[in-house]
């Protein structure tokens, strides 16, 4: 079920989000400000780091790389594999 949250935004913000609806990349305000969070959300999964991953991260010394890179690509798409591969060949 959706939900209807009230926000504040300045003039500034605002304006930009009108010239979006406008030019019709978007339907509505409302429409643009769900499509620019969940844009967001994707791109900042570190936001959600909850226990399960934190535990994940003191393990992370002690596992193969075969396994971090599996990790990372399913958690961070495949551009944290290439800098997990990236920083142990470094080593």
């Amino acid at each position: 079920m959706d939900e209807i949250i009230t926000s504040r935004f300045n003039e500034e913000l605002v304006k930009k989000m009108d010239e979006a609806v406008a030019r019709g990349h978007f339907r509505s305000r409302s429409e643009a400000l769900r499509v620019m969070v969940e844009e967001y959300l994707k791109t900042h999964p570190d936001l959600f780091i909850g226990d399960g991953l934190k535990r994940l991260a003191a393990e992370a010394p002690t596992l193969p790389d075969r396994k971090l890179e599996e990790i990372g690509r399913h958690l961070f798409k495949d551009e944290i594999a290439t800098l997990v591969a990236e920083g142990r060949e470094r080593r």
